[in-house]
């Protein structure tokens, strides 16, 4: 399997090659509009090919004067769009926004650090502004362990351009698993559960190993998703009701204005989510294991929301990135050469771990009640019983180190993690703003003395 890896690099262009590229983006959107247009009137949602589609609509493209190299990619683009749409439906896609791409004869490195780029006009050399990930790929690049895609993309965010290069990396090799670890993504915290297959023990028992068992351990991480979800909620509420008018005794709501559309821009939601969604991944990848969760579906958050009424929590429930945190923890596994299991999700949060019994839940939905008198957070007896039935697809020695782990665990010991859990949930709810106030950072800043 190959990872693919974009990094994105400034382009240092000045005042001419700036409005080169402009004319350029035009051409290239109003191109590739076009192509869309037609194969939303000619193929009505049915698949298209892109070499049939080229030779149909060839003509049409060459009015908009771009060089034959980016109406290629024009009408290539519109095709991988239009199937897009095609496959999931809905309204008929728009281009607001285009990112030219630049086939392997326009571009071409003049050293490491510029290039020459083919744009409307003619070619034109660029300074780069690279950075240490660009390095990084590049030098993967040299000692052959990744390779540079022959196609570039050029992006502009505002009156930037960034080169975008994609690199095919190699994995790492396949590596033995020490621990197998299931992990749970909840509203504001993972729950992760870790059975160490090489248990460290003392001297005094390293004699007789028959004695030793696998130590199993719970680990709760802090996202914060359903806590910026509702901080982002008050803000956009106080923006609308800051901007609402009254025309003609008619009250006229803030989101339709042109301000409010300006400050949305400016929020920094979508990278805070992506920001903790990486480094949650990170830790679940960063030492050789084998991972465990459970098979989510397209939207998993539809299923969680149908008997929940209040509007507040159905929001927040919508707004975890679930699918998106497994998806990154599958394609890190799989660039560090690690194995990710999916198991069933059929009544992981509401079967006793210990015994197999449903529980029920008299106090909320959080913390349930066993049969046998004992009390178990759901998120504690799901990771338990992803492992349980991950039994079946691991290998014989993982498999009884999983086994042995699960059988040491006792109701003492499930009481335990509830309250760690229960813990950490109450000090993420004391931190919900009343106010929209500033998100503390994940990470602690440095303290600056004053000059």
């Amino acid at each position: 399997m190959v990872v693919r890896r974009s990094v994105a690099v400034p382009l240092l262009l000045d005042a001419n090659q700036l409005l080169d590229y402009l004319e350029l983006e035009r051409g290239y959107r109003r191109a590739k509009q076009m192509a869309l247009d037609y194969l939303v009137q000619t193929y009505g949602g049915k698949r298209a090919s892109y070499f049939k589609v080229w030779y149909e609509v060839k003509d049409l493209v060459k009015q908009f004067g771009l060089p034959a190299a980016y109406q290629q990619q024009a009408v290539k683009d519109a095709v991988e769009t239009y199937n897009a749409w095609a496959e999931a439906g809905g309204k008929p896609p728009a281009v607001r926004r285009v990112a030219p791409y630049v086939v392997e004869i326009s571009w071409r490195f003049n050293s490491l650090t510029s290039l020459s780029l083919r744009l409307m006009s003619g070619r034109h050399t660029a300074e780069l502004w690279p950075h240490k990930r660009f390095w990084l790929f590049e030098w993967l690049v040299r000692i052959g362990k990744a390779k540079r895609a022959s196609t570039i993309r050029l992006r502009r965010v505002k009156d930037r351009v960034y080169a975008v290069f994609t690199y095919e990396v190699e994995p790492e090799p396949p590596k033995e698993p020490t621990a197998v670890a299931a992990f749970d993504v909840n509203e504001n915290t993972v729950v992760a559960a870790r059975v160490d297959l090489k248990a460290t023990v003392d001297r005094v028992a390293q004699w007789n190993r028959q004695w030793v068992q696998p130590s199993i351990s719970i680990k709760v991480f802090k996202t914060d998703f359903g806590r910026l979800a509702k901080r982002y909620a008050v803000i956009r509420r106080k923006w609308a009701e800051e901007l609402t008018v009254e025309v003609n005794g008619k009250r006229l709501s803030g989101v339709h204005m042109r301000e409010y559309r300006k400050r949305m821009k400016r929020l920094r939601e979508g990278k805070r989510k992506r920001d903790r969604v990486n480094k949650i991944a990170h830790e679940l990848t960063k030492e050789p294991a084998v991972l465990v969760t459970e098979g989510v579906g397209k939207k998993p958050q539809e299923e969680m929301v149908v008997d929940k009424r209040s509007p507040q929590l159905r929001h927040r429930i919508k707004q975890i990135p679930i699918k998106t945190v497994v998806e990154k923890v599958r394609d890190k596994a799989a660039e560090r050469g690690l194995r990710l299991l999916f198991v069933s999700s059929r009544r992981n949060s509401k079967t006793c771990p210990i015994h197999g019994e449903e529980m029920s839940f008299p106090l909320g939905p959080k913390v349930g009640l066993c049969p046998r008198g004992h009390w178990v957070h759901r998120d504690v007896a799901a990771v338990l019983n992803m492992l349980r039935k991950a039994v079946e697809e691991l290998d014989e020695e993982y498999a009884e180190a999983v086994k042995r782990a699960l059988s040491a665990v006792d109701e003492r010991q499930l009481e335990r993690w509830t309250a760690e859990v229960l813990e950490t949930e109450r000090a993420v709810r004391a931190q919900w703003p009343a106010v929209p106030a500033r998100a503390s950072p994940m990470t602690p800043t440095r303290g600056r003395g004053r000059l």
